[in-house]
């Protein structure tokens, strides 16, 4: 009897004292996230240093505990940060209609900083930012309602460059999103893991990355065109893409699109016209976030 009460107190000890949200945490089952934006940190080595790399995931307000959710990275540009990607409204709206949950990760800045940059070659940072997303999908594995089967990326600027490398370099994404800009001479030279889906947009008028190509201040470029037909080789796309124009607010885009790929994958190339390094129409702003899912989450 004695010890049948001295057990039962040790279990109430451990459940109360844990600081976890569901009694199976306790007894060392899978993490839970909770609503909102969750912080976690990634530890890993840089230039012989330990450092403590912050993440942020956003998940939806009224998460359905019976269902594993797709998961969506958003690789902000130079000099920004993950807890700003994951603040965006659109994005915010779609995570909490259930789509998906949102993963945003920091880069890194040899001053220091946790954020700020993709080490593509040319950037402040000695990062391996391809060992970093490996560490925080090993991360995310230890969290319930998860499908790591299904995960996706999308970049702005640098962090466009970052999720080319991570689509010719990895075999982690269904489908990518690189966003005013495309691929640099270095990565357009490597072969792909796996075929997946490609959704490239760029601005006519981008004074920072050369939508003819060439080098400029952020690296060396492939013509944007090049880029996607690149991408549309490796995948044996159907040579002959189908264009169609189309309004954003008062933007005009023109878009090609190859189909036909391996494993049924698209690959789709968008020139904003009259349009620079970014959307100044609100109306483009929000709309590019929309089409983006709505192209991924078919692939």
């Amino acid at each position: 009897m004695k010890i049948r009460i001295i057990c039962v107190v040790i279990f109430l000890v451990c459940i109360i004292g844990c600081n976890k949200e569901t009694e199976a945490e306790c007894l060392d089952g899978p993490l839970v996230f909770n609503k909102g934006v969750n912080e976690i940190s990634v530890s890993q080595e840089i230039n012989g240093v330990s450092i403590e790399r912050k993440v942020f995931i956003r998940v939806p307000s009224n998460m359905d505990s019976t269902n594993d959710y797709t998961l969506f990275f958003g690789f902000h540009g130079a000099g920004g940060s993950g807890l700003n990607f994951s603040n965006n409204q659109k994005l915010i709206d779609l995570i909490n209609s259930g789509e998906f949950i949102g993963v945003y990760p920091n880069g890194y800045s040899n001053s220091g900083s946790n954020g700020g940059f993709w080490n593509l070659g040319n950037e402040p940072t000695d990062a391996d930012d391809i060992e970093f997303v490996t560490l925080i999908i090993d991360k995310i594995k230890e969290y319930k309602n998860v499908d790591i089967s299904r995960m996706y990326a999308m970049g702005f600027s640098n962090g466009a460059g970052m999720v080319n490398l991570l689509g010719k370099s990895t075999d982690y994404f269904s489908g990518i999103a690189p966003l005013f800009s495309h691929q640099i001479l270095s990565v357009g030279a490597l072969s792909s893991k796996r075929s997946l889906s490609v959704y490239q947009l760029n601005g006519l008028e981008d004074e920072v990355v050369p939508v003819n190509g060439g080098v400029s201040s952020v690296g060396n470029f492939m013509s944007a065109e090049d880029s996607i037909k690149n991408w549309a080789d490796l995948f044996n796309c159907n040579p002959s893409s189908l264009k169609e124009s189309f309004k954003w607010g008062e933007v005009d885009l023109d878009q090609w699109s190859y189909k036909n790929c391996d494993d049924n994958h698209e690959v789709k190339m968008i020139w904003a016209n009259e349009t620079g390094h970014g959307f100044d129409d609100p109306v483009a702003r929000d709309k590019v976030y929309e089409e983006v899912w709505s192209f991924l989450k078919e692939h």
